[in-house]
């Protein structure tokens, strides 16, 4: 990594409470490919900057604010928030845990969803690439990253449901069904990004930047991990959308290539990832805790399901 990608900023921003940071010279999230090739001019470049608020991060912190804030209620936590003393002027800000969640809350769909259609409010409409889904980031230095479609929002909708508007969600879940669903993972890219590479060389050692040394560890193949929380999401907003015995008995249907794989493997596993469509990856871990990890939370939320109708 370059000087500039350990001189960066972290904090929460106080309009909205997204928790924010990084730059284009850091790799701040688990999309943290590093490039490695001087041949090819990627070396200390990140494939995946994510600077800004990374959509599961700001999923992630409204998670942990509200169950502090229960643990406060229950007397089980003593401290009721935070404060934050500005370096300038020494003004202190006091929030809740129940306040910053709530701030998190109504700013989410607001900067985060974008719409089917072209609404006056949106911004940088221009670097609109697909609509009706969630974007990735808010804030990036790199503006048109933030519209790239991405496997990561199912992941917000499984942490904190409470932030999605149900339509939305649903809408957002099936554009993500049919561009970044694969056979066994999710595409961390949408097949019709100009980023996008969806088969993963790590021993690459051409002049092509965009793959050498597996520079596109993130920009396209298929990680297994991810569906688990597409499938728990789906299930989620299916049961608010009145769609979910069909959804039950699709995610069934799907997880029998997952069981199959299972069955197959010398290791009985699942794997790190796919190339495209699920095609074989000779550099994926053949298997995976948190491949495995994501499908038994599936089985685990499948059984509660079918328990309760």
């Amino acid at each position: 990594m370059t000087d500039n990608g350990f001189n960066n900023q972290i904090g929460v921003h106080p309009e909205t409470g997204f928790v924010f940071g990084g730059n284009v010279d850091n790799c701040g999230t688990w999309m943290d490919k590093m490039g490695s090739s001087y041949h090819a001019g990627n070396k200390g470049k990140p494939a995946t900057p994510r600077d800004g608020s990374a959509c599961e991060i700001v999923g992630l912190s409204k998670c942990v604010v509200s169950w502090l804030s229960t643990l406060y209620k229950q007397k089980k936590y003593k401290y009721e928030g935070v404060e934050r003393i500005q370096q300038s002027s020494g003004k202190v800000t006091k929030w809740t845990f129940e306040q910053w969640g709530e701030k998190i809350k109504e700013n989410f769909e607001k900067y985060f969803w974008v719409s089917e259609k072209p609404v006056d409010s949106e911004i940088n409409h221009n670097l609109i690439n697909k609509r009706g889904i969630y974007k990735d980031c808010h804030g990036a230095s790199q503006e048109w990253t933030d519209y790239q479609l991405r496997c990561n929002f199912p992941i917000v909708m499984v942490v904190a449901p409470e932030l999605f508007y149900p339509q939305h969600a649903w809408t957002a879940l099936q554009q993500a069904e049919k561009y970044l669903l694969g056979p066994l993972g999710m595409k961390t890219l949408d097949p019709s990004d100009w980023a996008y590479r969806g088969d993963y060389d790590n021993s690459n050692d051409s002049n092509d930047a965009s793959v050498a040394h597996g520079f596109n560890y993130h920009q396209g193949p298929e990680w297994v991990w991810p569906i688990g929380y597409f499938f728990r999401a789906k299930l989620y907003f299916a049961a608010r959308n009145n769609r979910l015995r069909e959804t039950i008995a699709e995610i069934k249907y799907k997880l029998s290539k997952h069981f199959t794989e299972l069955q197959m493997s010398d290791w009985k596993g699942l794997p790190e990832l796919t190339n495209s469509n699920g095609s074989y990856c000779r550099d994926s871990s053949r298997t995976q805790a948190w491949s495995m990890s994501s499908i038994l939370e599936v089985l685990y939320d499948l059984q509660k399901i079918e328990s309760s109708i």
